[in-house]
């Protein structure tokens, strides 16, 4: 079987979906509910903003560190540092680092 070589931003794999659903402003904590059922969790960097249900995409499943998203909603490609991917409901606050 040929392995495909098409990169798609971000990194090799199939592109994830999800949709912004909690935002730590404070710590620039993001937790977006994936297509793959839970949350991933991850910072953003530099000036860059999300919105409660903002539709964003990035290259693999389960990308951690450096990544480059697409939002879709807002038509903007920012960078963020991914921290955790698959975190239940019950995690949330503890992820977002709130206090």
């Amino acid at each position: 079987m040929r392995r495909s070589t098409f990169r798609w931003i971000g990194g090799w794999g199939n592109p994830m979906k999800g949709v912004s659903a909690h935002i730590n402003e404070n710590r620039g904590m993001v937790a977006v509910a994936t297509e793959a059922g839970g949350f991933s969790i991850f910072e953003l960097m530099g000036g860059d903003s999300v919105a409660i249900n903002d539709v964003v995409r990035w290259g693999g499943d389960t990308p951690l560190g450096s990544a480059t998203l697409v939002n879709e909603t807002q038509g903007e490609r920012f960078e963020v540092y991914f921290q955790n991917h698959h975190v239940g409901q019950h995690q949330l606050r503890q992820q977002l680092l709130y206090p």
